[in-house]
């Protein structure tokens, strides 16, 4: 599993939640690759870990 620092945590939860809506929210597996296409988020991020951000941000 991939380390995250908390700031790469924060900055991608704050891209999550400015740019993409819930329903996008729902599949972390897809929300990951769209961020990696981007070149938003490193490759080796787990869809555990995304899944883990997105929780965050409802919470």
């Amino acid at each position: 599993m991939a380390c995250l620092t908390r700031n790469l945590q924060k900055q991608l939860r704050r891209y999550i939640e400015v740019n993409f809506n819930r329903s996008w929210r729902t599949r972390p597996e897809k929300l990951r690759t769209e961020l990696v296409n981007k070149g938003v988020c490193p490759s080796d991020v787990t869809v555990d870990q995304m899944t883990m951000i997105v929780k965050s941000i409802d919470d």
